[in-house]
Parts: structure tokens; sequence; C-alpha cells
């Protein structure tokens, strides 16, 4: 982004976070939320408001496999 201002959608959005997720493999859509922030003076509660239900579920996904936070479902295992 050129530092003026540009209103995206979040589709737009979506696809800037997926060239950035191309370009730096293997990168998280959470690191790259976060960096696509840090380059365009972005605050992250403005990115929040753009971020789509499928991206929700692929970040939340991620902060699980990196154990973040604790799955919604978790069990203690059988023994």
């Amino acid at each position: 982004m050129n530092g003026k201002l540009n209103i995206l959608t979040s589709k737009e959005f979506e696809n800037y976070i997926k060239e950035i997720m191309k370009a730096k493999a293997p990168i998280t859509m959470i690191d790259a939320v976060l960096l696509f922030c840090e380059q365009s003076n972005l605050e992250v509660e403005t990115a929040a408001s753009l971020i789509s239900t499928k991206m929700k579920h692929v970040m939340e996904s991620e902060a699980i496999k990196g154990k973040m936070i604790a799955s919604k479902n978790a069990k203690l295992p059988m023994l």
C-alpha cells in the first residue's frame, strides 16, 4: 500500500494477505495480517473488521495447531 488512504473490502484484504503468504511462505495467516498492518500503518483493530469468516477459521486452526489457544472440543484422552 502506498501511504494514501485506501479503503479495502474484506475480499481485497484477503487477497493482500494471500499474496503475503505466498511471497513469504511458510508464514501463517496470523503473521501475514500482522505484517500487512505493520507495512500499511494499519491498526490491528481496523484489520480485524476486514477479516472474513473463512479467514477466522483458518487463523483459529493455526492458533490451535500452534498451541496459542485450546481446542473448543478438547477432551482428556481415555486410558
